[in-house]
């Protein structure tokens, strides 16, 4: 089966090596390019616990230390992973969306005493922020990376899918799931779907491409991508 991912390698590393061990080709397109954003030096001091919603924000840290005390919440075990090579130890990690996020901080951090440091990128799903704070706990957000169109696209890639080869595409938020329609239509591949499955993370993902006729549209939950091929 060859399967398609739509995101940034750093984001999506565990799951190739997982599908490519288990004979599947895998092809890696980023349909956004991750450009870091220059930040502060941060005083870890001042806070007691950190959240991750995404590995590229890991990748753009410049400068860790005193680390140590941190409780670390990562929305899945790709960000735990990328959070564990940069010294981060307690580790508390998600099932993989932002709903598990937001109730496991809910239900293990008392707000009376917690202070969250948010490291995250510009363009994000859910207002993590808001709902924090709207809950009481205090946090401080800080952006240390953006998101620019790849424009470079992968010939090849647009070769495999006039020629049916691509079997399943994965897409994870709806900017990417925009920026993939404006690639299908703009290289004419509207006809060519016909034997290839879209696989999104939400509904909302993947309305704007139902359009299209694909061989199958599914949902998956985070971490359950093996299930929904």
């Amino acid at each position: 089966m060859h399967i398609l991912f739509t995101k940034s390698q750093n984001s999506s590393e565990i799951l190739v090596k997982k599908f490519i061990s288990q004979g599947h080709q895998v092809t890696n397109f980023s349909i956004f390019n991750i450009k870091p954003i220059l930040i502060p030096n941060i005083d870890f001091k001042n806070f007691s616990s950190i959240i991750f919603t995404s590995s590229n924000a890991i990748h753009n840290l410049k400068k860790i230390e005193n680390i140590n005390h941190l409780r670390c919440f990562c929305v899945g075990e790709q960000t735990a992973a990328t959070a564990k090579k940069i010294g981060f130890s307690n580790i508390k990690i998600a099932g993989g969306n932002y709903s598990d996020l937001r109730d496991l901080v809910f239900k293990t951090c008392d707000k009376n005493i917690e202070k969250f440091i948010y490291i995250r990128g510009e363009f994000v799903s859910n207002d993590l922020e808001k709902d924090f704070k709207q809950q009481g706990y205090y946090l401080e957000s800080i952006i240390s990376y953006t998101t620019e169109i790849n424009t470079n696209i992968d010939l090849k890639l647009i070769d495999d899918l006039k020629n049916k080869k691509v079997d399943v595409i994965f897409v994870y938020s709806k900017r990417t799931a925009d920026q993939l329609l404006k690639i299908i239509l703009n290289h004419k591949l509207v006809d060519d779907l016909g034997n290839c499955s879209l696989n999104c993370i939400s509904i909302n993902v993947a309305n704007n491409l139902k359009r299209l006729k694909w061989k199958k549209i599914k949902i998956f939950s985070p971490g359950e991508e093996e299930l929904s091929l």
